[in-house]
C-alpha cells in the first residue's frame, strides 16, 4: 500500500468510528426510551388498578356483590359461586411471569352456577390461596391446538392475551365441581422437563396427531407449586387442589382423544404427587446436556427489554450488591421451588450462569428422587431423541400405546422449524464451555458437584433413560409400569 493510500485510510477511520458511535448511541437511546415507556405504563397500570379496587370495595358493598361473594365462600350461595367479571385492561411487566389475578383490571358482570366453567371456552388460569381463577375466551380462539404454522403456543400466554372475562370461585366450590367430574375419562400424557431441552419440540411432534389436545405450560400447576413451597395451605389442602386442577384442565371435551399436558420446569416436584392420584397417567421427563441447557436459557435475556437490563444487573458484582432484587427474582422463578433449602441463602451470590445451572441441577435431582421413590416415569435425553427422529417416534408410540399408522404424521413435527435450528441443535455448541467465562464455569461446576452431578457439559444419564437404539426401556419395564 502506498503512502498516499495509508494517509487516505488514516483520515477516513475516525469518521467511520464517529459514525459507529453515533449509531450505537442512537440505538441505546431508543432502548432506554423503550424501558422507560414499559416501566411507566406498568406503574400506571398498577396505580389505576389500586384506584379501581378501592372504588370497587365501596360499590360492591353497596350493590350486594361483596355479600354474594362472602355467602358463596361460606357455602350459602353455591349456585351463584362463579363470579364472572369483564376484563378491560391487562398488563404484565414480563410476559413469562406466573399467571395471577392481578394481571387484569376487571369489573363485575354477573354471578353464575359453577358449572359455567365447564364451557369449552372457559379454562383454568391459576389458583390462589382462596380462589380458583378461570378465564373465558372467544369461541374462535382454540387454546388446545397448534397454531397456523404448527407451532406450540404457551397456554398461559394465550389465555392472558385473549381472555375477555375472568371467573373466580371459592376453592370449596372448585373441589365440588372437580369431584362431580371425576377422573379424566381419556388418556393423559404429562411432560415435565428442565426447560430449554426439547420438551416443546416433543409436544409439537405428538401434537400432530388427530385428537391430541396440547396444554403447554398451564399456570394452574405452577401457582400451586409456588403456593405449596410458601406453606400457605393447611394440612391436606394441597393434596386436594392438585387432582382438582388436573380434572378441570382435562375436563370433558368432544374434540379430545388424548390430553398432552406439559408443565413448567418448576413443576417437576409434582410428578410423585401426580402419580399418587393418577397412577395410569404417562409421565415423561425431558432433559438435555447441562451446558446446552444453560446456554439456551441465557437467551431469555434477549427477548424483552426489562430482561436485558436484568442480566446486566445480575452479572455485575457492584450493581447486584446494590440491587440484589434482580438476582433474587431470577432465583425465585427458576430455582426456589426445586432447590435445596440452603441454596436460598446463597441466591444473592449466584450469577445468571450459576442460577440456570442450579435450576438444571435441582430439576434433575428431583427427577432422581422420583426414580428412587419408584415413580414410573420415562426419562428422555434430548441428544438421543434427535439422533433418529423416526426411531424416536416409533419407540414413543410403542410405549405410549399410540397408533403406529400416525408415525409419519408425527414426523412432520420434527421437520417444522421455528428458527431453522431444530435439526442441528443436537450437535451445536460442542465447545461452548469456552464461550462461558472461566469464573462462571467454575461456579457452575461447584453447584453441580454439590448435587452429585458431573461437570458442566458432561453427559449424564438418569437411570432408566430411554434408549432409542435398543428400545431397552420398552422391553424391560413397560409391562411393569403401565
Amino acid at each position: 500500500m502506498s503512502m498516499r493510500d495509508r494517509n487516505y485510510h488514516t483520515t477516513m477511520d475516525p469518521k467511520k468510528t464517529d459514525g459507529k458511535h453515533l449509531e450505537n448511541m442512537s440505538k441505546a437511546m431508543n432502548k432506554a426510551r423503550e424501558y422507560i415507556i414499559l416501566l411507566m405504563t406498568y406503574f400506571l397500570y398498577k396505580l389505576i388498578r389500586f384506584v379501581v379496587l378501592t372504588f370497587q370495595k365501596f360499590t360492591w358493598a353497596v350493590t350486594g356483590v361483596e355479600r354474594t361473594r362472602k355467602d358463596a365462600k361460606s357455602g350459602l350461595m353455591f349456585k351463584q359461586s362463579a363470579h364472572v367479571q369483564h376484563i378491560f385492561w391487562r398488563r404484565k411487566l414480563i410476559t413469562s411471569t406466573v399467571s395471577d389475578p392481578t394481571d387484569f383490571i376487571t369489573t363485575h358482570k354477573y354471578f353464575k352456577h359453577p358449572n359455567y366453567v365447564l364451557k369449552p371456552t372457559v379454562s383454568l388460569y391459576c389458583i390462589t390461596k382462596e380462589e380458583a381463577v378461570f378465564v373465558e375466551l372467544n369461541e374462535k380462539v382454540n387454546l388446545y391446538r397448534l397454531d397456523s404454522n404448527n407451532n406450540v403456543e404457551l397456554f398461559y400466554a394465550k389465555q392472558f392475551e385473549n381472555a375477555h372475562s375472568l371467573i373466580t370461585m371459592p376453592l370449596a366450590c372448585f373441589h365440588k365441581i372437580a369431584q362431580d367430574l371425576g377422573k379424566p375419562k381419556i388418556p393423559i400424557i404429562c411432560i415435565s422437563s428442565t426447560g430449554h431441552c426439547g420438551a416443546t419440540l416433543l409436544c409439537r411432534v405428538l401434537g400432530q396427531l388427530p385428537g391430541m389436545i396440547v396444554v403447554n405450560e398451564p399456570d394452574a400447576f405452577t401457582s400451586l407449586a409456588f403456593l405449596n413451597k410458601s406453606n400457605v395451605f393447611g394440612k391436606g389442602e394441597y393434596e386436594q387442589l392438585l387432582p382438582s386442577a388436573m380434572r378441570l384442565l382435562c375436563k370433558p371435551d368432544d374434540r379430545a382423544g388424548i390430553f398432552l399436558v406439559k408443565t413448567r420446569p418448576c413443576c417437576t416436584c409434582q410428578m410423585e404427587d401426580i402419580y399418587r392420584y393418577f397412577p395410569q397417567m404417562y409421565q415423561i421427563f425431558v432433559y438435555r446436556n447441562s451446558l446446552k441447557t444453560v446456554s439456551s436459557s441465557l437467551n431469555i435475556f434477549a427477548k424483552e427489554p426489562i430482561t436485558m437490563v436484568g442480566k446486566y444487573f445480575i452479572d455485575n458484582k457492584i450493581l447486584s450488591t446494590i440491587f440484589p432484587c434482580f438476582r433474587w427474582t431470577l432465583y425465585r422463578y427458576f430455582c426456589q421451588v426445586l432447590a435445596r433449602e440452603n441454596d436460598s441463602t446463597e441466591a444473592k451470590a449466584f450469577s445468571s450462569v450459576g442460577i440456570f445451572t442450579l435450576a438444571w441441577a435441582a430439576n434433575v435431582s428431583r427427577c432422581l428422587d422420583h426414580v428412587d421413590s419408584r415413580v414410573p416415569l420415562i426419562p428422555v435425553l434430548y441428544e438421543d431423541m434427535m439422533k433418529s427422529p423416526r426411531k424416536t417416534c416409533a419407540v414413543l408410540f410403542d410405549i405410549l400405546e399410540l397408533r403406529p399408522e400416525y408415525i409419519a404424521t408425527a414426523m412432520e413435527g420434527f421437520r417444522i422449524t421455528t428458527n431453522n435450528t431444530v435439526q442441528s441443535s443436537g450437535t451445536a455448541m460442542s465447545d461452548s464451555r469456552k464461550s462461558i467465562p472461566h469464573e462462571f464455569r467454575t461456579e457452575a461446576d461447584a453447584i453441580l458437584k454439590r448435587y452429585g452431578l458431573p461437570k458442566l457439559g458432561e453427559r449424564f444419564e438418569i437411570p432408566g433413560v430411554l434408549d432409542f437404539e435398543t428400545n431397552k426401556f420398552n422391553r424391560m419395564t413397560r409391562d411393569r409400569i403401565f
